[in-house]
């Protein structure tokens, strides 16, 4: 049986491949989320919802929301410690070759792992 990590793990991973990777560092230095509506996978900071959107408790402080296929109720959503999120991008830009944007991911990881 797989963790519920794993698969969240899974699901950033699944949603930064749809996405260039030369803007997603600084996506998250800004904290900020991004969509690819071609296949509807994204992120989304609660600051990112507006008054309209926002829902009490949808995106806790400190999570982002991870969605594939448009979320729910066709897709899935998934709520990712922040800090997940940005380990698993930042070992992602490693792999491809951005060490410089790796670096600046990992940077704000450790300050918000503190």
């Amino acid at each position: 049986m797989r963790s519920e990590t794993k698969e969240i793990e899974e699901a950033v991973r699944g949603v930064i491949r749809c996405w260039p990777r030369t803007e997603l560092a600084e996506f998250a230095i800004q904290r900020r989320g991004y969509g690819n509506d071609d296949g509807g996978f994204g992120i989304v900071y609660p600051e990112d919802l507006d008054g309209a959107d926002r829902e009490p408790g949808q995106i806790p402080p400190g999570c982002v929301q991870v969605y594939w296929f448009w979320g729910a109720p066709e897709g899935q959503t998934w709520l990712a410690p922040e800090p997940l999120y940005l380990r698993v991008l930042a070992e992602q830009l490693q792999a491809d070759g951005l060490e410089a944007d790796a670096a600046r991911v990992r940077a704000l990881y450790v300050t918000l792992s503190r």
